[in-house]
C-alpha cells in the first residue's frame, strides 16, 4: 500500500484486510438480473417457459420442486445455455454475448463440487482469483483474507479431496467471492452442513448483503433458510414463475397482528380486549394453515385450545397493538385474569404454507421480485 492511498490493480480496491474488497469501476446501476420471456428447450421438452423476473439488491430465494428449472435458469444467467426465446441481462449486460464481462461481476457456488484434486484449499481459492485476473501475489493475499473471513483455519492447507463436507463448502464459497463479485449465486449452500456451520453460512450471506451491498441469489430446497434470511422469493414450478415478492409481505397479514399464546380464560380475555377497543380474536386453523390438507388437526396439535391440569385453558389470541395504550391495556387484563403468557410474537405464516399454496396456483407471466 502506498502512502497516498490503497493500491488498485485489475479494477479491485485491496484497501484493507479482513473484509471483501470494494470493486472499482462498478457497472451501470441496473437490476442484478432481468429475465424477459425466457424459453429454453432440450429437444421437445420445455424447461423454462416464458420466464420473466427481476432480481434486485438484497437476498432472493429461488425455490421450487425438483425439475422446476432452477438450475437451467442459473445457467441462463451465466450465459451457459442458448435460449430459444427471450433475453437475460446481468447488470444490463447480455451474458451470451459478453460472458467474460458478466463473470467479472458474478460469483457462483455450485451444488456439485468443482474442486481440483491435489490442490490445497488455499491453492484452490488462489486459482479462482487468478482466473478472475487478480495478479499472483495479490491473489494469494486475497485467498488468505477470504479464508480467514470464512474461518477456514489450518484446514486450508490440506488437499481439498481430504476435507470434510463443511470445509469443502467453505472453500467453494471463498472461491466464489475472492474476486469481490456484485452478484453471488449459490445452489443449495447449506447442504451437508451441521447446525453450527449452517448458521455461520447464513450469517456470512447476510453480512455480504447488508454490510457490503452484494446481491445474493440462493437456489435451495431448505425453506426455513429462505424465511430466515431472504428479502424476496421466486417460486418456480414446471418451468414457470408461480409466485414472486417480498418474504415479509407474503408471510405477514396486511394489517400487522401479534400472536399471543396464553394459559387461562382465553375467551374472557378476548371479550375484555374487544371491550377496550383492541381488535382481538381467537386464532383458528385458517390463520396458520389456510390451504394445507389436515390443517385443523395440525392447528389443534400446535396451537389449539387445550385443557391443562389445573383446569385452565391454553390457546392463541391474535390482536392488534397499534398504540402504547393498547399494549398497557392488554397487560392489565392479563394480570387481572391471572393469565400465564407463553409467548408474544408477530403473527406470520410459515413460508412452507406460502410455497405449497404457490405450487397450486396458475403460472404468472411477468412478475418482479420485490427489493
Amino acid at each position: 500500500m502506498s502512502p497516498s492511498g490503497p493500491v488498485v490493480e485489475s479494477g479491485v480496491d485491496f484497501s484493507g484486510p479482513g473484509h471483501p474488497a470494494r470493486m472499482i469501476g462498478s457497472p451501470p446501476v441496473e437490476a442484478a438480473v432481468q429475465a424477459t420471456g425466457v424459453v429454453k428447450r432440450y429437444g421437445q421438452r420445455t424447461v423454462l417457459d416464458r420466464v420473466s423476473l427481476t432480481v434486485k439488491p438484497g437476498i432472493t430465494g429461488l425455490v421450487g420442486p425438483n425439475g422446476a428449472g432452477k438450475s437451467t435458469l442459473v445457467k441462463a444467467i451465466l450465459g451457459l445455455v442458448r435460449l430459444a426465446e427471450g433475453s437475460v441481462r446481468v447488470f444490463g449486460i447480455d451474458p451470451h454475448r459478453e460472458p467474460r464481462a458478466v463473470r467479472r461481476f458474478v460469483g457462483v457456488v455450485p451444488e456439485d463440487e468443482c474442486a481440483v484434486p491435489g490442490l490445497s484449499g488455499v491453492e484452490m481459492v488462489r486459482y479462482a482469483a487468478r482466473l478472475s485476473g487478480i495478479p499472483g501475489i495479490e491473489s494469494l493475499r486475497r485467498a488468505h483474507e477470504v479464508l480467514d473471513w470464512c474461518n477456514a483455519g489450518q484446514e486450508r492447507y490440506r488437499p481439498v479431496e481430504t476435507l470434510s463436507v463443511g470445509m469443502r463448502q467453505k472453500i467453494s464459497f471463498a472461491a466464489a467471492i475472492v474476486h469481490d463479485p456484485r452478484l453471488v449465486i449459490l445452489d443449495e449452500p447449506t447442504n451437508g452442513l451441521d447446525p453450527i456451520e449452517r448458521r455461520a453460512m447464513l450469517g456470512r450471506l447476510t453480512t455480504l448483503a447488508r454490510e457490503h451491498g452484494k446481491t445474493i441469489l440462493i437456489s435451495t430446497h431448505v425453506l426455513p433458510d429462505v424465511q430466515a434470511i431472504c428479502d424476496s422469493v421466486i417460486v418456480l414450478a414446471a418451468g414457470r414463475v408461480r409466485l414472486t415478492g417480498s418474504i415479509h409481505a407474503l408471510t405477514h397479514p396486511p394489517t400487522p397482528e401479534e400472536r399471543l399464546e396464553v394459559a387461562g380464560p382465553v375467551d374472557e380475555l378476548v371479550r375484555r380486549l374487544v371491550a377496550r377497543g383492541i381488535p382481538a380474536r381467537r386464532a383458528h386453523a385458517a390463520d396458520f394453515f389456510p390451504t394445507a390438507a389436515g390443517s385443523a388437526a395440525r392447528f389443534s396439535a400446535a396451537v389449539g385450545t387445550m385443557a391443562l391440569e389445573d383446569g385452565a385453558q391454553e390457546g392463541v389470541v391474535l390482536l392488534q397493538l397499534s398504540t402504547p395504550d393498547a399494549l398497557a391495556g392488554m397487560w392489565a387484563e392479563i394480570s387481572d385474569l391471572g393469565i400465564r403468557v407463553r409467548s408474544l410474537t408477530a403473527a406470520c405464516r410459515p413460508f412452507e404454507e406460502v410455497f405449497l399454496e404457490a405450487l397450486q396456483a396458475p403460472p404468472l407471466e411477468s412478475l418482479h421480485a420485490a427489493p
